[in-house]
């Protein structure tokens, strides 16, 4: 059987270029009527429970349940829900069996469903799931509810953006890097597909003032988007610094990875303003974003054998970010408005929790095309000559 205890949170070298949790880990507040309802619920065997959006995490180890990195691993599992932080212990079973259980607390499955597809008793079935909804863990959903006041839908987006940029700054992309198990050429990478990342600005705010029909949002996102178009020579006169030339770097094809980053913000602009707004505290406070992180790669790039500050122009597009306070737009766009209707917060989430997989996927087409020592660095286009 597996509990879940309030812990501390804990920081990794994986983890040094994330921004630290947003309040104390383990904070509880006293169960409202909706908490009270779920915990009643838990006892009835035809009870669906639904877990709220995790992620999983080992300490000191670079990786996550969302990306498959934790198989056999028995101890230390960290439980992030939000801003929250709980250890969990297991009680005779393996992580594998637990991760099994998890994946059916979705809303659809009953209590006594779980038990029989996972072979766990009834018993500690309901002993997990109330151990969950006494922690508040359970999702408790209001189908009444219409309008989110927006002090509240702020403070949950703060959290959860704090859970998915540490989640990111945990993938083993930077464990990797910080280990020196990569090869030089990864490190090298990352500063290219970062040039690829700031080069795309223009092309997702555009289309986010394009779709805009708020007149103040659409002055805010235009001002953005003034600041923001033309800094991508300062990632790469990083990399001539590193070594290549102002040609190869303005030639170079992004790997397919970062074109999905880039195609599904601008997705998310095209069809949903505040999703788009909710989705820069992502994208413009993960680590490499942030003036600890871009310090990090400095260190990281001398570790690697690069120029001792090769990266400060691309630092320095860090700073004017930081100067900026680019995190701040979802605030500023909110700030003359009380509540926010639901269904647009349902789909903010949503589209903010799908960006978060593009960076997933991001880091992961680093790490498979920069380590092949075969591949062409910087990459190239491959046009009709080519065939």
């Amino acid at each position: 059987m597996a509990r879940a205890s309030p812990t501390a949170p804990r920081r990794s070298a994986a983890a040094r270029t994330r921004r630290p949790p947003s309040a104390a880990a383990g904070e509880r507040e006293e169960p409202d009527q909706a908490r009270r309802d779920t915990m009643t619920s838990t006892q009835d065997l035809n009870y669906k429970p639904r877990l709220r959006h995790c992620t999983f995490f080992v300490p000191n180890r670079g990786g996550d349940n969302d990306n498959g990195d934790l198989d056999g691993v028995l101890d230390g599992i960290l439980m992030i829900v939000g801003d929250q932080h709980f250890e969990l212990s297991h009680e005779g079973a393996e992580l594998k069996t637990f991760l099994d259980f998890k994946r059916y607390l979705d809303g659809r499955h009953t209590v006594e469903q779980i038990s029989e597809i996972t072979g766990i008793s009834v018993e500690d079935t309901l002993a997990i799931v109330t151990n969950f909804a006494e922690q508040g863990l359970m999702r408790e959903a209001d189908t009444a509810l219409e309008r989110i006041p927006t002090e509240t839908f702020l403070k949950q987006i703060d959290k959860s953006c704090a859970m998915w940029t540490e989640q990111i700054g945990y993938h083993r992309l930077w464990s990797g890097l910080e280990n020196r198990t990569f090869r030089k050429e990864v490190f090298l990478g990352l500063i290219l597909e970062t040039y690829h990342y700031i080069n795309s600005a223009s092309r997702h705010i555009s289309t986010a003032i394009a779709h805009c029909y708020d007149p103040a949002w659409k002055k805010m996102l235009s001002e953005y988007l003034a600041e923001e178009y033309d800094h991508s020579w300062m990632a790469r006169d990083s990399l001539v610094n590193m070594g290549l030339s102002k040609e190869e770097v303005e030639n170079a094809h992004p790997l397919i990875g970062t074109w999905s980053w880039t195609n599904n913000l601008c997705e998310i602009a095209r069809e949903d303003t505040l999703g788009y707004l909710a989705c820069t505290k992502l994208f413009e406070a993960r680590g490499i974003e942030t003036l600890d992180g871009a310090n990090t790669l400095q260190r990281l790039a001398v570790d690697y054998g690069f120029p001792e500050d090769c990266l400060a122009p691309l630092v320095s597009h860090v700073a004017e970010d930081v100067k900026a306070n680019h995190t701040g737009l979802l605030e500023e766009a909110l700030a003359d408005r009380d509540y926010v209707p639901a269904w647009q917060a349902h789909r903010a989430v949503n589209n903010l929790h799908d960006l978060k997989h593009s960076f997933d996927q991001y880091n992961y087409g680093i790490i498979q095309y920069y380590s092949d020592v075969s591949n062409y660095i910087p990459r190239l286009k491959v046009d009709y000559f080519s065939l």
